[in-house]
């Protein structure tokens, strides 16, 4: 591939009056349009981790960071330029997953110059214009974004095409301004990597002397608040709310004390700390791991004798 012209705006067209900055004043003007609030969110995005650009049409990614990142830009908003008819759904498209088997999304690559399958980058930036359609349109209010960032591996493991806000705030997204954007960047991006750079290790596991019970919590015999059955006379549900959701290299969550493992090698292993966790998995809902071994990890499915338990 080239390397492709940068224009500064000041170069003139041939046989008219005009230059390349009247061009971008007809045709980029109005940023509420979706195209043009998609290339704002790219440059945005660029400005944080100071990539230097251009953007390049089609390119597997959207956005290179000068230390490496490969970064996909995902943008959403309130407001648009046509009526619009019923509620706001704020929706990102584009995503690598592909439900129906084999036909995985496939995209073209500047590097190669072929279609090959979904690149995942190390990084998903979503971006939301948050000016509601009722209030005056500013373009150039920056402070109007929020941005949420996820590892690639959590957005590819969902085996989603698309995805509401809703899902990317549960996978763990946190709602950032742009300030902040960088360093959240740079620290997923890191998270991304932890499967290629061993990441942390998983705590043993080890048996309650004093049940069948397994814990990994390191609590004295009968005393641990996830693990034992003895607890206070504290609900199941209830502790399986709060409980720590362990999830397999299979894509299943357990609870702990589950005699039912799919897989025996703890170092493959992710962990879920979030509160409520396991009744989203329960419901359906593809969940994240957030600690253990493996950050990012995403749990698909919840292990049926857990459940039971629970």
């Amino acid at each position: 591939m080239t390397d492709p012209v940068r224009l500064t705006g000041d170069e003139s067209f041939t046989d008219i009056d005009a230059t390349v900055r009247d061009f971008w004043a007809y045709s980029l003007s109005n940023l509420k349009e979706n195209a043009a609030r998609g290339y704002l969110a790219e440059f945005l995005v660029a400005k944080a981790v100071g990539a230097a650009g251009p953007r390049i049409e089609w390119d597997a990614y959207d956005v290179l960071s000068p230390d490496g990142i490969t970064i996909e830009v995902k943008t959403s908003g309130h407001a648009q330029t046509w009526e619009r008819r019923g509620p706001v759904v704020l929706k990102f498209g584009g995503l690598p997953g592909g439900r129906e088997g084999t036909k995985v999304k496939r995209s073209w690559s500047a590097a190669t110059g072929g279609m090959i399958d979904a690149f995942v980058a190390n990084v998903y930036v979503f971006c939301v214009q948050t000016t509601i359609a009722e209030r005056p349109y500013d373009g150039l209010d920056i402070g109007a974004w929020d941005f949420y960032v996820l590892p690639g591996r959590v957005v590819a493991g969902t085996g989603q095409k698309s995805m509401v806000l809703s899902t990317v705030i549960r996978l763990g997204g946190e709602c950032l301004a742009w300030h902040d954007l960088a360093a959240e960047i740079r620290a997923v991006a890191e998270v991304n990597n932890w499967d290629q750079s061993g990441g942390a290790v998983a705590p043993e596991e080890k048996r309650d002397e004093m049940s069948e019970d397994l814990c990994i919590h390191d609590m004295a015999p009968g005393t641990c608040a996830l693990c034992s059955p003895r607890y206070g006379g504290a609900s199941a549900s209830m502790l399986a709310d709060t409980a720590v959701v362990y999830v397999s290299p299979s894509h299943v969550g357990h609870l702990a004390g589950c005699l039912h493992k799919d897989d025996e090698d703890f170092s493959r292993w992710g962990e879920i700390t979030r509160p409520g966790a396991w009744q989203d998995l329960r419901n359906g809902r593809a969940v994240a791991t957030d600690s253990g071994a493996r950050v990012g990890l995403v749990a698909n499915e919840a292990c049926k004798s857990c459940i039971a338990r629970s």
